[in-house]
């Protein structure tokens, strides 16, 4: 039995219902592989407690007696997201049922001042507090969202990525100052797949892959309708494969990364420094009718998708959503993407849609939000999924 004496039965029920989605008796047979009459005594007891709410049946016109729908109970209080990039911040506060929320953004030195970065994350938390008439004892949980793997303990892995936060545990500094606030540390591009699958190009899909260039290589796995973490929290690494062995010194203490020969390719084309951030201007030069810039796009997508083909004959996804942060990814790299997929990937699965996310890196907050209340993905995949599970998904091509 767990502390408030409810069985690890019902705990394991209530993980399967989001806080946003009403679902049906038949919905919870299916997911969950009880019988009705033992999940009739399961809800009825949550309903008792108070964490269910039992939703008057309504008539829909067809045959027999309309369903009962069920909902979690959306939990008290407020809810934040501080969601890290490697120059910027974003802080993201909302109520249980996201109704009033307040948002700040600010340019900070993230990787080199890990104390001055939180400091500064830490100030906006309390201005979007203080917007929505609150403050920090109203603050239920909080998710802290960190440009690198996170491990067990919620510690991030930042060697060669995040110089100052080495040794250094910033949720632990963050509950010497949120007592009470319940703070749970995630990489960002996970973040930003929950972000994606419940408002972006990613609902109604339980095997995904996310993707965000900006200004490095992020990715997430969603496969089953959960996030693959993997052992360590590694998962979805694709940066550190290796494409060239003799290519540049990566961060990581290998040579010819994806991530670094990427950054190299698109620093050469642009005649200067930026990496990967110098993907916008690529994008600008393309759509000025700069064919070089085209062919570099092309490149750079077709070296991605090589990769993507190789995972995707392992995982089979529905589909991968590509985010180019600040502005849409463009046309010719997702093109590229697409081709690269093509030549590694087999028959059945090289017809892989690859869609650009339409939150960029408003995703991070979202995200963030939606664990910090506890949304287990688990329950939004499975009622929000097609019945008909097909390859094609919205913007497929």
């Amino acid at each position: 039995m767990t502390a408030g004496g409810r069985s690890r039965h019902h705990e394991r029920l209530l993980a399967l219902i989001p806080y946003d989605t009403a679902v049906t008796m038949a919905d919870l047979v299916r997911i969950s592989g009880l019988s009705r009459p033992t999940l009739a005594d399961m809800l009825h007891r949550l309903q008792a407690e108070g964490a269910m709410l039992c939703e008057p049946a309504v008539a829909s016109g067809g045959r027999g007696r309309p369903a009962q729908r069920w909902r979690r109970r959306p939990p008290g209080g407020m809810f934040a997201a501080l969601a890290f990039s490697r120059d910027s911040v974003r802080v993201r506060v909302a109520n249980a049922d996201d109704q009033a929320f307040a948002e700040r953004e600010e340019t900070l030195d993230v990787a080199l001042n890990a104390r001055g970065a939180l400091d500064g994350g830490h100030r906006l938390l309390n201005e979007c507090l203080a917007t929505l008439d609150s403050d920090v004892e109203s603050l239920t949980s909080l998710t802290l969202g960190l440009p690198c793997p996170v491990g067990d303990g919620n510690q991030p892995q930042t060697r060669g990525l995040l110089p100052d936060w080495v040794g250094f545990r910033p949720v632990e500094w963050l509950r010497d100052r949120l007592p009470g606030v319940r703070i749970t540390a995630e990489n960002d591009a996970n973040l930003a797949a929950v972000g994606e699958i419940l408002d972006g190009a990613g609902q109604g899909c339980r095997d995904l892959v996310y993707m965000k260039l900006a200004p490095g290589i992020g990715s997430a796995l969603v496969i089953g309708g959960r996030l693959y973490r993997g052992a360590a929290g590694y998962a979805g690494e694709i940066g550190h494969v290796q494409i060239n062995e003799m290519g540049h010194p990566c961060v990581c203490g290998a040579r010819g990364c994806l991530a670094m020969e990427l950054y190299i390719a698109a620093r050469h084309s642009t005649g200067g420094e930026g990496g990967l951030l110098a993907l916008t201007e690529l994008f600008r030069r393309c759509d000025a009718g700069d064919i070089a810039a085209g062919r570099v796009l092309g490149r750079v997508g077709g070296l991605l998708g090589e990769q993507l083909g190789a995972l995707a004959n392992m995982i089979d996804p529905e589909r991968v959503v590509v985010s180019t942060a600040d502005v849409p990814p463009h046309p010719a790299l997702l093109a590229g993407i697409r081709d690269g997929i093509r030549r590694t990937a087999l028959p059945a699965v090289g017809d892989l849609p690859v869609i650009p996310s339409p939150l960029g890196i408003r995703a991070e907050p979202l995200g963030g939000i939606a664990l910090a209340r506890g949304a287990h993905l688990s329950g939004l995949a499975h009622f929000t999924a097609s019945p008909e599970r097909g390859r094609r998904g919205p913007g497929g091509v």
